[in-house]
């Protein structure tokens, strides 16, 4: 068992679960994360930082399918499906020159930058580095991809649904280690146990970042595919942000 510091109630999902939680700081907060997730094979909840307004999210949810439905959804879908079929949407809608552009870069034609920005996780600090007060909230939480299922999370900002988002969690899950950290109004961050480690394995996944969310311009500098791949190749932490 760990001790805790004293925890208040946050919020209660929609399905009638308690949420608590405490208050942690900078790199503090990022140690509580990791002993909490060490902890949740025997204690069942999930440690996620958040910021004081993300409750109101949660209560404002722009989803229309019920928790029961999403978790059909979350239990049955294939992320990487899922994905591939948003790829496929998305170069169908492309001008012609720029969907060549894009296979291209998908097959290693473009150019790798030579400091790609590799950030680390966001929210436990300002935009300075200095420590920033946070949230540990402990979501009680049969598998930590069941997360957007289980707080009712999504479809603002171009999210996907809960269900849809719960399915490609668990996909990244298996095929990377992908574990959320960190969840807000605006972003999700991750840990991650198996980044890609070869360039053709980071593009893919470069691909399929942008086709989650739209937040490489601002959180990687990426101008193209390459330059998101360099910053994601090897990289233990994925930021994420929807406009």
């Amino acid at each position: 068992m760990i001790d805790l510091p004293p925890t208040v109630t946050l919020f209660t999902t929609p399905g009638g679960v308690e949420v608590a939680g405490f208050p942690a700081a900078g790199d503090e907060a990022l140690r509580w994360w990791e002993r909490l997730r060490a902890a949740y094979p025997a204690s069942g909840r999930w440690p996620l930082l958040i910021e004081d307004d993300t409750p109101e999210y949660l209560e404002d949810s722009f989803t229309y399918a019920s928790v029961a439905e999403s978790l059909e959804q979350a239990r049955t879908l294939d992320g990487a499906a899922l994905l591939a079929a948003d790829g496929e949407r998305e170069l169908a809608g492309l001008p012609a020159d720029l969907a060549v552009a894009v296979r291209r870069e998908l097959a290693g034609e473009g150019t790798w930058p030579a400091e790609p920005e590799r950030p680390g996780f966001g929210l436990p600090f300002f935009r300075s580095g200095q420590p920033a007060q946070v949230t540990v909230a402990l979501v009680p939480v049969a598998e930590p991809w069941l997360i957007p299922v289980t707080l009712h999370y999504g479809g603002w900002n171009k999210y996907p649904a809960p269900g849809e988002h719960a399915a490609i969690m668990r996909y990244w899950q298996q095929r990377y280690g992908a574990e959320p950290v960190v969840l807000t109004g605006t972003t999700v961050e991750y840990a991650v146990a198996r980044p890609p480690l070869t360039r053709p394995d980071a593009l893919a996944l470069a691909w399929e970042y942008r086709l989650y969310n739209d937040g490489e311009y601002d959180l990687y500098r990426a101008e193209t595919l390459t330059d998101l791949a360099g910053g994601l190749l090897g990289n233990p932490v994925w930021r994420m942000w929807w406009d």
